[in-house]
């Protein structure tokens, strides 16, 4: 008896959204600061707002975001920059693009000496009101002008580097205020799956598995981002994407080497249904952020 056709595969893009749809693809974690300049752009001067900024939706940002952070800040990058990082106590950190102060505030409850450094006022003035001790002291400065700080053990840009324009001339700030030994980190969006307007996910009914489309990696790229989607008025800042290539080139650029690469994992369980299997087994296999350790020599 002849056997039924078998029907083709068809690629079904879903949103772009963790497996099983928890979790936006791209989170407003990060702030507006400077980094390397995308490809055939023209670099613009640091302490001038280039689109970027977070200032005029920092109400918003905060109420999302809030005194501890998100889920998967709370679960994931909190714990892993923390022990990746593994500041001394009383250890002097610089935490870049701080926003309202989330992992400003963890480095000061594991007995740190913490700057926090944001280029948005009002991001600053939220990081204010929630208190820690040892206090943190709080700046409202661009990235890339440190150097009247003083030095410092250790440096962190935590979920803001993707926000970065200049990211070359914040990496050459910050290992300026390092001292000799000092450690600075980086965790990104993870580059290579988590790129805003270039991946997604889709189902692959034939196979039951969950898979990960990427249309775009090598290029540098700056993306609009609508800062809070659903307001007819809302305002958009840039994502800056850059290969991994390029980002270990800006660390090596400053002077600074690789002490230490991660890959960090979302740590939800889907709920049992048709598809939940396959959601878990995509969790394991696509990081979502990406750590990179320097040191200064």
């Amino acid at each position: 008896m002849p056997q039924p056709p078998r029907r083709p595969f068809r690629p079904r893009p879903s949103p772009n959204r963790e497996p099983g749809g928890h979790e936006p693809e791209v989170r407003p974690m990060g702030r507006r600061e400077f980094g390397s300049r995308p490809q055939g752009k023209r670099p613009q001067q640091p302490g001038r707002d280039h689109g970027t900024s977070w200032e005029k939706s920092a109400d918003w940002y905060d109420r999302i975001i809030g005194e501890r952070g998100s889920e998967l800040y709370q679960a994931v990058v909190i714990p892993g920059a923390l022990k990746l990082l593994a500041p001394t106590r009383g250890a002097r950190v610089l935490d870049l693009g701080c926003g309202q102060g989330v992992f400003s505030r963890a480095l000061a409850q594991a007995g740190c000496q913490v700057t926090g450094v944001d280029a948005a006022p009002t991001l600053i003035q939220k990081a204010r009101t929630y208190p820690v001790k040892p206090p943190v002291r709080y700046l409202a400065r661009d990235a890339a002008q440190i150097e009247d700080l003083g030095e410092f053990d250790a440096a962190s840009a935590i979920l803001c580097v993707q926000n970065m324009e200049h990211l070359d001339v914040v990496a050459a700030a910050a290992a300026k205020v390092l001292k000799p030994g000092g450690r600075m980190l980086w965790v990104v969006n993870h580059p290579s799956f988590r790129i805003p307007r270039q991946s997604a996910w889709g189902q692959d009914e034939e196979r039951k598995i969950q898979y990960r489309r990427t249309d775009a990696y090598s290029s540098t790229l700056s993306i609009p981002i609508v800062m809070h989607p659903g307001k007819a008025d809302s305002e958009s800042t840039v994502s800056f994407h850059r290969s991994l290539q390029t980002l270990t080139a800006t660390g090596f650029g400053a002077g600074m080497v690789l002490a230490g690469i991660e890959e960090w994992y979302s740590h939800k369980e889907s709920q049992p249904g048709p598809r939940a299997r396959a959601e878990n087994r995509a969790r394991k296999e696509f990081p979502l952020f990406l750590a990179l350790l320097w040191e200064k020599r």
